[in-house]
C-alpha cells in the first residue's frame, strides 16, 4: 500500500451509515477503508490487528459509546487521529472531546462533501469543526484562564486558523519578529508547543469567533482576549 494511501476504519452501530461511508471512501482514491465495525470494543480490536491512520468515530453506540473509544485510543494508539461523528452540537460535550485529543468533530447532518473535506482536514495535521458545531462553541464560550495579553491572544487566534507568522503579522500591523516572539511566549505560557495544540486550546477557551465557512473560524474579538 501506498505511503499516501491513509488507512481508515469506521465506527457506528447503523448499518446503513457504515456502507455509506464505506462507499465514499472506495472513490476516493487516497483513503482506504480496512474496517468497519458497529462499537467501540471492535474498533479497538481493528486497530490492535491493522492500526488505522484515521478512525471515524461515531458518538452514540451501545457498549462503549465514542467518549469512552476516544480516551482508550488517547491512552493506546495516541498518534490515530480521531474523528468524532455526532448529531450533538452542546458546547460542554465537544470541548470535553476535544480535550481528548480528538482531531476532528463532525456533525451528523454533514452532506458527503464535508466528510471528505473533514478527512482531507485531520489527515494533513489540522484540526477541522463542523460549522455549526463552531457557532455552538462560540455561542457559549469557557470560562477563559489564558493569562495572555490581547496581542498574544489575536496571535494565538491566528495560528488556530492556520495563518503563518508573515500573514499574522500583516493583518495585526506588526513586525514578523514581534509575531515570533508573542508565539514563542505563548508556547511557553500554555506549555503547548504545536499548532494543533494551540488550535483545540483557542477552540476550548473561546479564542475564536463564529464560524465562517466549512470547517472555518471567524475572527471576531471574543470575551476571553478582551478580558486579558
Amino acid at each position: 500500500m501506498s505511503h499516501n494511501i491513509k488507512r481508515v476504519i469506521v465506527v457506528d452501530d447503523q448499518v446503513l451509515v457504515r456502507a455509506g461511508i464505506q462507499s465514499l471512501l472506495g472513490g476516493l482514491p487516497e483513503f482506504v477503508c480496512t474496517a468497519a465495525v458497529s462499537d467501540g470494543h471492535a474498533a479497538l480490536a481493528a486497530c490492535e490487528a491493522h492500526p488505522p491512520d484515521i478512525i471515524l468515530v461515531d458518538m452514540l453506540m451501545p457498549g462503549m459509546d465514542g467518549l469512552s473509544l476516544a480516551t482508550a485510543l488517547r491512552q493506546r494508539h495516541p498518534d490515530i487521529k480521531v474523528l468524532i461523528l455526532s448529531s450533538s452540537t452542546e458546547s460542554a460535550l465537544v470541548r470535553q472531546v476535544m480535550a481528548l485529543g480528538v482531531r476532528g468533530y463532525v456533525s451528523k447532518d454533514f452532506v458527503l462533501d464535508e466528510l471528505v473535506l473533514a478527512m482531507r482536514t485531520v489527515s494533513a495535521g489540522r484540526i477541522y469543526i463542523s460549522p455549526e458545531v463552531s457557532v455552538a462553541l462560540m455561542q457559549q464560550p469557557a470560562e477563559p484562564d489564558v493569562g495572555l495579553t490581547p496581542k498574544q491572544c489575536e496571535v494565538l487566534r491566528g495560528i488556530a486558523q492556520g495563518h503563518p507568522n508573515k500573514q499574522i503579522a500583516r493583518d495585526m500591523g506588526i513586525s514578523l519578529k514581534t509575531v515570533a516572539y508573542h508565539r514563542a511566549e505563548i508556547m511557553a505560557r500554555l506549555q503547548l508547543h504545536d499548532v494543533a495544540s494551540l488550535t483545540r486550546y483557542a477552540l476550548e477557551r473561546g479564542v475564536l469567533g463564529s464560524a465562517g465557512g466549512a470547517g472555518s473560524l471567524a475572527a471576531n474579538q471574543p470575551s476571553a482576549c478582551t478580558a486579558a
